[in-house]
């Protein structure tokens, strides 16, 4: 419980949640009911609150199933929305520490079970923030006492500081335990809370592989899974914990939450991810398992931090928001500038001096080099490897090739170069590639820092 529940603070008297008579007629889920309150330090406030929302024992069990952090104390939760119509005497007021939800599993009932419903911060439920006149907030109370409650009350005071009480009558338990806040877009930032994510890719596939450097994760022989990758930047003043992120991917037929991989994108590999610290931003990789033979159209979830998003995903599709490169285009980041001068297929790549001795690449029988040069750029201000900061690989569900890094210089190909801040070096990304798959060149990715940029149609 440590976490879950709040000490009440001092203005609200332990006598409020004693005394109270009950409404005759409790509001009914979804109407508002109008509280006006008075504080010891001359605050006065008026809030419309109304029950949108309830999730049961089950459902509560359901989110856990899908590896969302839900104490196990918690046996269900009520929705609510609340807007602050009138506020004097602060700037905003923090709703949990004037009032107190009590519950009733039966109308008879003659005493009420009473929780505070404070939650604590990064629990995958989110609680009713501090609002300003004319401010609304969305969030759970959650029980921990009453395993079917037909009533909630909000004990309070009033206008004259006295104690009273409104009743609401508990909402039916929802349909869904994940009610969606919008729909998934690829490409377009969101916010759940104050985190802001991206999702830039989703595809079915068999290995989640880095696009600048050759670390990965593969599945075994015959599994597939859905994968994601996913930008975030933490605005929140908490610690966004793996435990507030899930995939959810269900229809008719199946039902599968959680993850099997949950990973961030390091320097040079896929790190374990944990958590991150408020104001970090990451690029996280997320996997989901599928049956080897699913073939089949549902809905994708991505829940985090409390909140839902959704979209129709057919297994197989392979979605991203990748920018297609051609030559002159120019890529850059805070730490990286990509200028890609030349685009060729060949059968044998040469060094710049091909006097005397000197060493060239050759593709294999039957195979092809896919070569884009470039001129890169360190615009960071630390010294970087170039090989550590560039990669190129093809990819499409259960196959890939990964590529080199090689840097041109004189008779020969490097394969590492350390480069000082603001210094520039030729690269050649390099693929081997048989006739089929050179069809296929949207399925190149190369990667500059975080950015990932894709081939041509063909």
């Amino acid at each position: 419980m440590k976490g879950l529940r709040t000490i009440l603070a001092a203005l609200l008297a332990l006598s409020l949640v004693s005394g109270c008579s009950q409404k005759a007629e409790p509001t009914r889920p979804g109407e508002a009911a109008v509280i006006a309150g008075k504080l010891s330090d001359g605050t006065r406030y008026e809030a419309s609150v109304k029950l949108t929302g309830y999730l049961n024992a089950d459902q509560v069990q359901q989110l856990r199933n899908y590896d969302l952090y839900v104490e196990e104390a918690v046996v269900g939760a009520v929705e609510m929305e609340v807007t602050m119509n009138q506020l004097e005497g602060r700037e905003v007021l923090d709703l949990t520490q004037v009032w107190e939800a009590s519950f009733q599993t039966e109308e008879t009932e003659d005493e009420p079970i009473y929780e505070s419903w404070a939650i604590y911060p990064g629990n995958w439920f989110q609680g009713i923030k501090p609002m300003a006149r004319q401010e609304s907030s969305r969030g759970w109370i959650l029980i921990t006492k009453a395993s079917d409650p037909v009533l909630m009350g909000l004990a309070y005071k009033d206008q004259k500081e006295a104690q009273k009480e409104i009743q609401f009558q508990i909402p039916q338990p929802n349909d869904s335990v994940l009610s969606e806040d919008a729909e998934l877009k690829i490409g377009e930032s969101f916010l759940a809370g104050k985190a802001e994510l991206t999702v830039e890719e989703i595809k079915t596939v068999n290995s989640v592989l880095m696009y600048r450097s050759d670390s990965g994760m593969s599945l075994e022989d015959g599994e597939q899974g859905i994968s994601l990758r996913l930008k975030v930047k933490n605005g929140e003043d908490y610690d966004l914990h793996l435990l507030l992120f899930s995939l959810i991917y269900h229809n008719e037929e199946v039902e599968i939450g959680g993850y099997d991989l949950f990973a961030e994108e390091g320097e040079t590999e896929l790190e374990v991810y944990d958590s991150f610290d408020p104001g970090t931003e990451k690029i996280l990789r997320l996997l989901i398992k599928l049956d080897a033979d699913a073939a089949s159209s549902g809905r994708l979830k991505l829940a985090v931090n409390g909140h839902c998003f959704g979209m129709d995903y057919t297994v197989g599709d392979d979605l991203d928001a990748y920018p297609v490169y051609q030559e002159g285009d120019v890529i850059e980041t805070a730490q990286d500038r990509l200028t890609i001068e030349k685009i060729s297929t060949v059968t044998r790549l040469d060094p710049p001096n091909t006097t005397g001795d000197y060493t060239y690449m050759k593709a294999d029988p039957g195979m092809q080099l896919y070569v884009a040069e470039g001129l890169f750029e360190n615009h960071g201000s630390e010294t970087v490897k170039a090989e550590e900061r560039l990669g190129i690989l093809w990819q499409e569900n259960s196959e890939f090739v990964y590529g080199w890094i090689m840097i041109p210089e004189g008779n020969d190909f490097l394969q590492s170069k350390t480069l000082e801040p603001q210094t520039r070096t030729k690269v050649c990304f390099v693929l081997m590639l048989n006739d089929d798959q050179l069809q296929r060149r949207d399925k190149i990715r190369i990667g500059v820092g975080d950015e990932v940029i894709k081939g041509s149609a063909s």
